[in-house]
């Protein structure tokens, strides 16, 4: 019998924040990162998800999070282990593309990772999506289109 093979997937902060946040189609956030929990795939991030994370939160015009409700997502952000220091490589990609594309480091870095660590980049950011050249929009899926079955 063939293995299935584990889907990858990079998380960038525009979803990540869905998981804490009750946001549009924070529900199809929140069944993403049940399928990772249950095993059913595979997701990494740069470490710089934790601290827009923590800034969007923090800032965030509805949800109005206190001090430790932020805390209380960077714990369990830490305890999903998926965070890892972009390599050289990812930041080369990013870095190229930021002057390719007038997109900040902050955006392309997630484009940059997934690239190096060959996974699909799964974002809500609309915007970012159409500042990408159409060659590399194959690796970015939008939230919600995002299909899990």
């Amino acid at each position: 019998m063939a293995s299935k093979k584990i889907r990858k997937y990079t998380v960038d902060a525009s979803v990540a924040v869905k998981w804490f946040a009750d946001e549009e189609d924070s529900d199809k956030a929140l069944n993403f990162k049940a399928k990772f929990v249950e095993g059913a795939l595979e997701l990494n991030a740069p470490t710089l998800l934790s601290y827009e994370v923590a800034n969007a939160l923090r800032w965030h015009p509805v949800v109005r999070m206190h001090a430790r409700g932020v805390t209380n997502a960077l714990l369990a952000l830490d305890s999903y282990q998926f965070l890892s220091e972009p390599p050289i490589q990812a930041w080369s990609k990013a870095i190229e593309l930021s002057y390719s594309r007038q997109i900040s480091i902050y955006d392309s870095i997630y484009l940059g990772f997934a690239m190096t660590m060959d996974s699909k980049l799964v974002t809500a950011d609309e915007k970012l999506i159409e500042m990408i050249p159409t060659a590399e929009r194959n690796r970015i899926l939008t939230l919600t289109t995002l299909e899990l079955n």
